[in-house]
């Protein structure tokens, strides 16, 4: 993600809010599973709370790093239970098809093997 030194901290805040969203619709449109809306939206909140808890300066290098911004978003992931849920049939799929995943959502299977 490229991040304009212009935007505001609220601003980077929600469009980070917004790529992780994406990444986890992406996600489970890739794998042709309903998404878990319920669990997605608590995964949302406690990553807001995460990006408010991050001093400016911190919260643009991540937000500039790609391996960082995914361990964030990774952790976010777990951290809201999104990881445990259908646990068992999105790893078989993994297994069976490692391809399946685009780039952006890649980071995200890795929960799946811990």
């Amino acid at each position: 993600m490229s991040t304009t030194p212009s935007l505001t901290p609220s601003e980077l805040r929600s469009r980070l809010e917004a790529d992780f969203r994406q990444r986890v619709t992406l996600l489970y449109r890739c794998l042709q599973i309903t998404l878990p809306y319920h669990t997605v939206e608590k995964a949302v909140l406690d990553l807001r709370d995460t990006l408010k808890a991050l001093q400016e300066p911190v919260l643009r290098a991540t937000a500039s790093d790609p391996a960082s911004l995914d361990a964030l978003f990774t952790q976010a992931f777990i951290d809201s239970g999104l990881a445990k849920k259908n646990r068992g049939i999105i790893s078989k799929l993994l297994a069976d098809r490692p391809d399946l995943l685009t780039a952006e959502c890649r980071p995200f299977a890795d929960a799946f093997r811990r």
